[in-house]
């Protein structure tokens, strides 16, 4: 039987004590924005003005857009008539790393003179009216890609430049593996959507897989608004360096066709996987921004100058730096 003091209440320790008369706690501040993931398409913020969206690397990095752009995005039919770019990013630690090595392989093929156009970086700066290379990041990488354009390649070998320095992020013996062991079939559409969002988001900000349009399989990707695309503001430098070099490495890395369809009204693109591009071509068709980024930056290749004038900005001849057409290919690389 239990004595009578064993049943009287114990008396709370002074540690006990201490913890319940503590306050609750209370967070020290509030982040700007509250970001969410991309692949859920939702996004939440604590600022009035802004959404944020993380993306990238195990969602490592943040976009943040301005409200007015989610809520009212370009009617379809409007052309951009700013190209001012309007999201900010930053950079996650993983994505950072991979910018890094992307523009230090686009650095070497800036100025690898194997085709007779690549020269040191230094010299062509010094050498001419050229602005000084922004010291890294994604400005650093525009810029390469705006060096391309200045190299005086014709447009074809541009695109080739950029193929050569995605394929280089790969290496060759696995792509050659997964040529032979994986063929074409829907499920490796479906798998190549998936790897795009997991691990080339970095290069485009965020995206999300979207039903393919010509069946509803999950093959496709949608990026809300293409983070080279708003950055470069050029519909060439979209087209050259961007679409035309990526259908192309998808091509030869993994042996898969895909289509990137880029909506110029609100810098958004869809990428297909399983679906030739078309030909012709609508994007090599695309006239000039009404104020591209890229128009007086060339001397002797102003977008104010291209066409008939009445397209800039609106419809009329294509961009006179797009260049022919990438070939229509028959079959998918083996």
């Amino acid at each position: 039987m239990a004595s009578a003091g064993s049943l009287a209440p114990s008396r709370p320790s002074a540690r006990r004590v201490a913890r319940e008369r503590r306050p609750p706690f209370r967070r020290a501040r509030r982040l700007p924005a509250r970001a969410s993931s991309a692949s859920s398409g939702r996004a939440t913020s604590d600022a009035p003005d802004v959404v944020a969206v993380r993306y990238g690397l195990l969602n490592g990095s943040v976009a943040y857009y301005p409200r007015s752009d989610a809520s009212s995005p370009s009617s379809p039919s409007a052309r951009r008539r700013d190209t001012a770019p309007t999201t900010r990013y930053e950079d996650g630690p993983l994505d950072a790393a991979a910018i890094a090595l992307f523009n230090a392989k686009l650095r070497a093929a800036v100025e690898d003179d194997s085709d007779g156009f690549g020269a040191p970086l230094a010299a062509s700066t010094s050498a001419s009216a050229l602005p000084p290379l922004p010291p890294g990041g994604f400005p650093l990488l525009v810029a390469l890609a705006d060096r391309i354009a200045r190299s005086g390649r014709p447009p074809a070998a541009q695109r080739q430049v950029v193929l050569a320095t995605l394929l280089g992020l790969i290496p060759r013996v696995v792509r050659d593996l997964f040529k032979i062991l994986i063929r074409p079939a829907p499920w490796v559409d479906r798998m190549n959507a998936k790897i795009t969002v997991a691990a080339f988001a970095w290069l485009v900000g965020p995206c999300e897989i979207v039903p393919r349009e010509s069946d509803g399989a999950l093959a496709a990707v949608k990026l809300r608004k293409c983070r080279y695309l708003e950055q470069c503001g050029c519909v060439a430098s979209c087209a050259n360096f961007c679409k035309a070099p990526t259908q192309s490495f998808f091509a030869e890395a993994f042996g898969v066709d895909a289509h990137l369809a880029p909506n110029h009204a609100d810098g958004s693109c869809v990428m297909t996987f399983g679906e030739k591009p078309p030909s012709p071509d609508p994007a090599f068709e695309e006239p000039c921004y009404a104020a591209c980024a890229r128009g007086t930056s060339h001397a002797n290749h102003s977008c104010e100058g291209g066409g008939d004038g009445a397209g800039v900005g609106g419809g009329g001849e294509p961009c006179h730096r797009l260049g022919e057409p990438p070939r229509a290919r028959t079959e998918t690389t083996k």
